[in-house]
């Protein structure tokens, strides 16, 4: 993983970065679902400011815009948390009665959880957003906001599970992140993923709008 990775920064807090749960760390857990908050937090911000500014000027317009990109460096990791049910796999000894774990079976139950967070906070920050944009620009931009803004998802959860990149290294690698990105476009394998990622967090979206009858907003 990258230096600048959470599991390295508290390395040196050996209690804390032992602490795991089927071998994952807690405090990953823990920073992952404070990286979902930032979003959550650069929306709001963002509605704020365009109640109480508007949009008129240039500055204000740029202004927008960084927040906007804020929330999409950081939107990924909802992506990403749904995930970390792939924790599970091999979990359970392949002699296992009933292919069932005896023993902390209660693990099961947490990681569909935690990655049930992700899928609901997922469908939850792009409808904020999109109710955003409705206000602004129109049903017809917000609708197309969505069909554009989920392979974008996709893509930063692609390269942070896959090539393990951190949203924030953005400011530090942007060179190296822009050539990782660019090999989506221009290898097959990788095009591939990114379609299938897509198509699934599609399904998921929408899925989830059914399912919760549009309580997400």
């Amino acid at each position: 993983s990258s230096k600048y990775s959470v599991d390295n920064f508290f390395q040196d807090d050996r209690w804390l970065y032992h602490l795991k749960i089927n071998n994952y760390q807690v405090v990953t857990i823990i920073w992952n679902l404070f990286l979902i908050v930032v979003p959550f937090v650069m929306c709001y911000l963002l509605i704020k400011y365009w109640q109480k500014n508007g949009l008129r000027t240039i500055g204000q317009k740029l202004m927008a815009v960084l927040l906007f990109l804020f929330w999409l460096l950081f939107i990924p990791n909802t992506a990403y948390i749904i995930s970390e049910v792939r924790h599970l796999i091999d979990y359970c000894p392949r002699d296992a009665k009933f292919q069932v774990c005896e023993q902390n079976a209660w693990m099961s139950l947490f990681f569909f959880t935690y990655s049930a967070i992700g899928w609901v906070t997922f469908v939850l920050l792009i409808n904020q957003m999109k109710n955003l944009i409705k206000n602004i620009f129109g049903k017809l931009i917000a609708n197309l906001f969505i069909f554009l803004i989920i392979p974008i998802i996709a893509l930063g959860f692609l390269i942070g599970l896959l090539n393990r990149w951190n949203s924030w290294e953005i400011f530090i690698y942007p060179v190296a992140l822009y050539k990782n990105l660019m090999l989506y476009f221009t290898e097959s394998g990788n095009l591939l993923n990114l379609m299938i990622f897509s198509i699934f967090l599609y399904i998921l979206y929408f899925s989830g709008n059914y399912l919760f009858k549009n309580r997400l907003n």
